[in-house]
C-alpha cells in the first residue's frame, strides 16, 4: 500500500514539472516571437528625413541672385547660388565676405536680399560634416591654414588645374599623404578639395558632399 502511495506521488510530482516546463517554453518563444516595441522618447533608434537637396542656379536667375547678394554684402565673393532657403525663401546665395567669413544671404521672388546669416556649422567626420573629406564647413584636429609664399604656390598650383575655380580656403592637410589642401568650387559649381604635394603638383581632389 505504502509503495503505491509513493508511485503515485512521484507521478503528480512528474506531471505537474512538465506542465511548468511547457508554459516557460511557452512563454520564451512568445518573446522570441514579438518584436520589441518602438514609441516615441523609449530609446530606440528613430530615422530621421533626410535634409533637402538644394538645386543649383543658372542663366538669369541666377545672375540676379548673385547682383542681390553683391548689393546686401559689398566686396563679397559668391561662391554658389541655389533655390530654396530657410524661412520660406526662395533662393539664397553661399558667399566669402572681405574677411573671410562664409555667409548665407537670404533672397526673396523679387531678388531683393532680405537677410544675411552665417553659413551653418557642421559636424566633424561625416559627409558634409566640418573636417571630413572634401568638406569646407571647417578645418580637422591639426589643419591650420597656410600663408605667405607657401599659400601663393599651392593655389597657383591648384588654379593651374582648375581655371576659374574660386579658392575657398587653403590650409595643412591633417588627413592623408598629401601636406597642403585647397578647397576650391569650380567655374561649374562642383566644391572640391584639392590636395597638393610639398612640391606643388596637384595629386588628388575629393568631390564635396551636397549640402542640404
Amino acid at each position: 500500500m505504502l509503495s503505491s502511495i509513493r508511485k503515485a506521488a512521484t507521478a503528480i510530482v512528474a506531471i505537474g514539472a512538465l506542465a511548468l516546463g511547457g508554459a516557460a517554453i511557452a512563454g520564451a518563444a512568445d518573446k522570441t516571437a514579438s518584436p520589441p516595441s518602438s514609441s516615441p522618447g523609449s530609446g530606440s533608434s528613430q530615422t530621421r528625413p533626410a535634409p533637402p537637396q538644394r538645386d543649383a542656379l543658372s542663366g538669369d536667375v541666377a545672375a540676379k541672385v548673385n547682383a542681390a547678394a553683391l548689393d546686401k554684402v559689398p566686396g563679397a565673393t559668391v561662391l554658389r547660388t541655389e533655390a530654396g532657403g530657410p524661412y520660406g525663401s526662395p533662393y539664397h546665395a553661399h558667399i566669402r565676405t572681405s574677411d573671410g567669413a562664409q555667409k548665407v544671404v537670404l533672397v526673396d521672388a523679387a531678388f531683393k536680399a532680405t537677410a544675411v546669416e552665417a553659413e551653418p556649422a557642421r559636424g566633424r567626420g561625416g559627409p558634409g560634416g566640418a573636417g571630413g573629406p572634401g568638406n569646407h564647413g571647417g578645418r580637422g584636429p591639426g589643419e591650420t591654414a597656410l600663408t605667405g609664399d607657401t599659400k601663393d604656390k599651392v593655389e597657383a598650383a591648384v588654379l593651374a588645374k582648375y581655371s576659374g575655380a574660386t579658392i575657398v580656403r587653403t590650409e595643412t592637410n591633417g588627413d592623408s599623404g598629401a601636406p597642403y589642401e585647397s578647397h576650391i568650387t569650380t567655374r561649374a559649381g562642383e566644391e572640391l578639395e584639392v590636395l597638393v604635394s610639398t612640391d606643388f603638383e596637384v595629386l588628388d581632389a575629393r568631390e564635396h558632399p551636397a549640402r542640404p
